[in-house]
């Protein structure tokens, strides 16, 4: 039988490799190692003690000093509250405009509102209030507004929430037109921002628009919606009905959407946020500082 080869080695030793056979060796790990393992040991024994470690049939082990990090969350949440508490005291007790007038009470609502926001609006206005026109979520950062931008409109649209409808216009949508009227009519909307490529049709649509579609009834005489527009002289009623005349659009301004809007119709709906018997409820002074966020976002008026 050929010798054995020295064992202490880190290498590898392969079947008669050099004259040696194969040979499996048993080297101790070094003590540094087994020290550090002992020592982990000890301290996971330590922590299954001292803190929340084993799933339990109705719940888990607490541990000694019973920390969670749900109750440092609402401690530290707590710390914050009081801090936070003399402004939010002095915000519950302004008006908006009172709040809008100081600089340093209107920053901190602000940021308050922004939070606000990016928990409940963001995800259909999109961050910033940017909009999301897939669905028709109008953006809340220019001046165009269906139902006004001032402090206090903004405030009645989050309170109480805003609800829209444009009827289909096309016989096969449930409407009372034929298709061709129904290019007329886009033609005529598109023309009103000079986007129309064919006036004989716009011109139908004029009559149109005006006439058995009655457009105007919502929209105005100019096309200009029910927040600034007119018809025959008188206001029109606040059905936020939007502006036709400009580049803004909800759904989109191509020939291909607007023919849909006018076609099929468009249902819009934004939540009350102030009603006590919705599942989703802001309080007052959340309210407050939402309408005080939207308003800086740039299209308040």
């Amino acid at each position: 039988m050929a010798d054995l080869k020295d064992g202490k080695t880190t290498g590898h030793q392969w079947d008669e490799e050099e004259g040696f056979p194969l040979q499996e060796y048993n080297n101790p790990l070094p003590r540094w190692w087994l020290y550090s393992f002992y020592a982990t040991v000890v301290w996971a024994v330590i922590y299954w003690v001292l803190y929340p470690a084993w799933p339990l049939a109705d719940g888990f082990t607490k541990g000694v000093w019973e920390w969670s990090m749900y109750k440092e969350l609402k401690q530290d949440l707590d710390a914050v509250a009081v801090k936070q508490k003399p402004f939010n005291d002095r915000l519950e007790k302004l008006s908006l405009k009172e709040i809008a007038s100081d600089n340093a009470l209107l920053q901190f609502a602000v940021s308050g509102g922004k939070a606000v926001f990016g928990d409940y609006c963001a995800p259909c206005h999109g961050g910033g209030g940017v909009g999301v026109k897939a669905g028709g979520f109008p953006t809340l950062a220019d001046d165009d507004w269906l139902f006004g931008g001032d402090l206090e409109t903004i405030r009645e649209t989050i309170t109480n929430g805003r609800s829209g409808q444009m009827p289909a216009h096309l016989k096969s949508a449930g409407g009372a037109f034929s298709d061709a009227q129904v290019d007329d009519l886009t033609q005529y909307v598109l023309s009103l921002s000079g986007k129309s490529k064919d006036a004989a049709a716009a011109a139908r649509g004029d009559t149109l628009f005006r006439g058995e579609a009655a457009c105007n009834s919502c929209h105005g005489d100019k096309g200009d919606g029910s927040l600034k527009g007119t018809l025959a002289g008188g206001a029109l009623p606040p059905v936020g009905a939007p502006n036709l005349t400009d580049a803004i659009w909800l759904y989109g301004g191509d020939v291909q959407t607007v023919r849909e809007s006018i076609a099929k119709g468009r249902t819009g709906h934004m939540p009350a946020w102030g009603n006590e018997s919705a599942s989703r409820k802001l309080s007052p002074l959340q309210i407050k500082q939402l309408t005080l966020y939207v308003h800086s976002l740039g299209g308040g008026k």
